[in-house]
């Protein structure tokens, strides 16, 4: 063996937590997150995409 842990018997990882844009944004087109001391802005575009920038 080399030493790698076997992964057939592993559990698969949890899913990530699945958020809705409707309870990001509600009525909004724009939402700003703070990443620690940075400020990104996150919004929907007309042609219902998703922008994020710094």
């Amino acid at each position: 063996m080399s030493g790698s842990a076997d992964a057939r018997g592993a559990a698969p990882a949890p899913r990530a937590p699945v958020v809705r844009t409707e309870d990001l944004f509600g009525t909004r087109r724009e939402i700003i997150i703070k990443h620690g001391e940075e400020e990104y802005r996150l919004r929907i575009t007309r042609t219902d995409k998703l922008i994020l920038t710094k």
